[in-house]
Parts: C-alpha cells; sequence; structure tokens
C-alpha cells in the first residue's frame, strides 16, 4: 500500500480517499474546504482536486465502480484496499477525495487531527509515476566528469578579426568617397 501520510514535492497521480461518517454531518452535508484543511492537518489545498461525494449517492454504483469508472483507479491498488472500500458501501459517509496536485504546499504531511475524518484508502490514477528507490551501490550510478574548458582565442584569430573589421571600415569609407564624388 502507498504511503498515504507523506506527499511528496514531485508526486503525481494520487488519489487519497478520506470518509466522514454521518454522525459527524447531516446527509447531503459537505464540508468548507478549510475544514478539510483543518481535519488533515494541512494548510492549504486546491479546491478543483478535491471532491466531496456522499457514497449512497453515487447512482446505485458501489464505491469501487464509482473510482474505477471516475478515476480510472489502478486495479491492484483496488484489489489490496478491497475489505476497506467495500465496507464504505455498508453505512453512509461523505467521501473526501483528493488528488496529489490538491495539496499546494508540497512536501507535506497529513496529520489527522480528530476522529471525524478517517483515511479509506489511496490509490494510483493511470500514468501515475513510478518511484524506485535509490541503488544501493554507487558504482551503478556512473562517473560524470567536468566539461572541457574553452581555449582562449589564438593571437592568429585575433589578428584575423581585428583585419577583418579594418577592410569593413575601409569598405565603408571608399563607398563614402565614391556617394560624395
Amino acid at each position: 500500500m502507498i504511503d498515504s501520510s507523506k506527499i511528496s514535492a514531485n508526486e503525481h497521480g494520487v488519489l487519497r480517499i478520506f470518509a466522514i461518517s454521518s454522525t459527524f454531518l447531516k446527509t447531503g452535508e459537505t464540508l468548507r474546504l478549510d475544514q478539510i484543511c483543518a481535519a488533515l492537518g494541512v494548510d492549504q489545498l486546491a479546491e478543483a482536486d478535491v471532491q466531496q461525494i456522499w457514497n449512497h449517492a453515487i447512482d446505485d454504483m458501489s464505491l469501487v465502480d464509482f473510482l474505477r469508472r471516475a478515476y480510472d483507479a489502478n486495479k491492484d491498488d483496488i484489489a489490496a484496499q478491497l475489505p476497506s472500500l467495500e465496507a464504505m458501501d455498508q453505512m453512509p459517509f461523505l467521501l473526501v477525495l483528493i488528488r496529489s496536485s490538491g495539496f499546494v504546499n508540497r512536501p507535506v504531511e497529513i496529520r489527522l487531527t480528530s476522529d471525524v475524518m478517517n483515511h479509506v484508502a489511496t490509490l494510483r490514477e493511470p500514468g501515475a509515476t513510478i518511484t524506485f528507490e535509490p541503488l544501493p551501490d554507487e558504482s551503478a550510478k556512473g562517473t560524470l566528469s567536468d566539461a572541457p574548458q574553452k581555449k582562449p582565442a589564438s593571437d592568429a584569430a585575433m589578428s584575423g578579426r581585428v583585419a577583418t573589421v579594418a577592410l569593413l571600415v575601409m569598405a565603408l569609407l571608399v563607398w563614402l568617397i565614391i556617394k560624395i564624388a
């Protein structure tokens, strides 16, 4: 399972699902963005990447079906967390779905500050980057050498440039004398 408490600065394509029981909210009611931030212990969330939906209002679909259709969630992630996802279909819950891009000030750590909101699952969306641990052996990293130093311009090259400029100036003077005459 994906670590759901830390969001790295370059995390992409991860969907975190949180649930709020109907004992804390009236059915159909949603939370303000600042309330979600406070419950997660984060400073700021991007509203466009936060979705709130009551699980019983998903048009006769289970939560798993909704995640597959709406987010095309990774099948292996769903299978690994199937019991907790299926448990959400038993009682009314407000589901708060937050994409990685919803966490504005990354890197950030989620600190659930109360019992109101519970983490249900963490899923990857299609095209999510796979992260690899650094290789343990230093020899596998390869070596990089510094860029070669440029040679300073030779005296002959500088003399050629000066001669070219002098010829251009003389050609300009000849043209000017012809125009005047």
